[in-house]
């Protein structure tokens, strides 16, 4: 058992969240320092050493990218876990890029932290371990045959048809795939088919008589089946400005002879999936999974923008759930929450292809009709709604009764902008829950 207790700088804008942090990895076998000052982080990035740094980028006069190259080039052993949040998640993707390990993305699962932690710390180790033990200390093609097997990129050449005359070892770990199951088959068989087709003159053209790098973003198939994406950087190549070198076989010789193409493909699923993650907490509510206000708002611009070119109109529905706020106060948030779920799996159900709906807070709903041909469409499509709103809920084996107003806004009777689109709709709610509430009504008729 070793007595080393790997050092780690946690950080965080918060230093409640810092406290929580402290608490979940006091239970693991770390020596821990915490601190939200980016002033004092500073001037211990400067004096001391450190396993791994979580390092939240969101801290006021933190400069991430300038601590990255920083640690990186002056603490190999240091290992680099981002924090940001939606507004950050930018900076977050080019910390990845440079060289952190991952970017977590504010609320993160901070249970699941210390297995992250973990992990970095360990395949770190692991990187340095190969690289002492190797032993190589000249310049020799082995060495330089050692950097391309242990590349943490996918390296490979192609012939004039696009078959694979080499790919290094790092295949085997990134898709599943032996080397000597692809040498000879053509790029095809890693390359996603919606990929393949618009992008395989970018990945392999050795027609072109000028051999700038190629750069795109391409997925690959892994041996499962399972998509990873990778930034593939190509260059043709003229295999006659290779000299034959006696250092090489004559197998080898022959490869660098038939290469007509070299590329490079790094990794950047993780970045993909930060981007997919940011992009789902900035446009969808994370209760309900239905788009927010911001998504809803890109929506209905540019269905104002058809309709204005097509001559065409189109509804906006407003709904609020009538005396939810009893329920909510009497039975509690959880059961609340539940209601809030199920009220937008059943909204889902209403609806057509092409139709939105929105979550605009609290428990308040809009919608997009943007495909309506009358009045009475929308009519329907509200009866409808009030219809399976009408059911009772049940949750925790308890039955709730619950009614819905809505409210319907016509464009361009109404208004031709989306706030006024939208107060339009609100308008015509609160008409009918001031009367006898449980149904729909038009701001006006056409």
């Amino acid at each position: 058992m070793s007595l080393y207790k790997p050092r780690l700088l946690i950080t965080d804008s918060d230093n409640k969240t810092l406290l929580i942090l402290k608490k979940i990895l006091a239970k693991h076998d770390y020596e821990i320092i915490t601190e939200s000052n980016a002033l004092i982080i500073y001037n211990l990035l400067e004096n001391e050493c450190f396993d791994l740094i979580l390092l939240d980028i969101t801290i006021s006069d933190i400069k991430p990218l300038n601590i990255i190259e920083l640690i990186l080039n002056e603490y190999t052993d240091t290992s680099i876990i981002c924090v940001s949040d939606t507004d950050n998640y930018d900076t977050g993707i080019e910390a990845v890029k440079n060289g952190a390990y991952d970017v977590l993305i504010k609320p993160y699962d901070m249970e699941s932290l210390p297995t992250l932690i973990e992990q970095a710390i360990n395949e770190l180790a692991e990187e340095t371990r190969n690289m002492k033990e190797s032993g190589l200390t000249e310049i020799t093609s082995d060495i330089y045959k050692y950097m391309v097997d242990n590349s943490q990129d996918i390296q490979y050449l192609l012939d004039k048809d696009g078959r694979f005359l080499f790919i290094n070892k790092r295949v085997e770990s990134l898709l599943g795939y032996s080397q000597s199951e692809l040498i000879g088959q053509h790029y095809s068989k890693l390359i996603r088919h919606d990929d393949l087709i618009g992008w395989k003159y970018r990945f392999h053209d050795s027609r072109r008589k000028v051999n700038p790098l190629r750069s795109t973003e391409l997925q690959f198939n892994s041996r499962k089946n399972k998509a990873r994406y990778f930034d593939v950087k190509s260059i043709s190549i003229n295999s006659a400005e290779f000299m034959t070198n006696s250092s090489l076989s004559a197998e080898e010789n022959n490869v660098l002879e038939s290469a007509a193409t070299f590329g490079i493909a790094h990794d950047v699923t993780v970045r993909k999936k930060v981007e997919r993650t940011a992009y789902s907490k900035a446009s969808y509510d994370y209760l309900t999974g239905l788009p927010n206000k911001l998504l809803f708002y890109d929506r209905l611009n540019m269905a104002i923008k058809q309709a204005n070119r097509h001559k065409k109109f189109f509804a906006v529905m407003f709904l609020d759930l009538d005396d939810f706020k009893y329920i909510n106060d009497s039975y509690g948030h959880v059961v609340g929450d539940q209601i809030l779920v199920e009220t937008a799996t059943r909204l889902r159900s209403c609806l057509r292809s092409g139709d939105t709906v929105a979550r605009a807070g609290g428990d308040e709903f809009v919608f997009l009709l943007p495909q309506v041909n009358s009045k009475m469409e929308a009519a329907i499509i509200a009866k409808k709604i009030t219809n399976k709103m009408g059911k009772d809920f049940v949750i925790e084996g308890a039955l709730h009764s619950l009614s819905v107003s809505i409210g319907i806004s016509l464009y361009p009777e109404n208004g031709k902008s989306s706030e006024l689109l939208i107060k339009s709709a609100d308008q015509a709610m609160y008409q009918i829950k001031r009367n006898d509430k449980n149904g729909y009504k038009f701001l006006s008729s056409f």
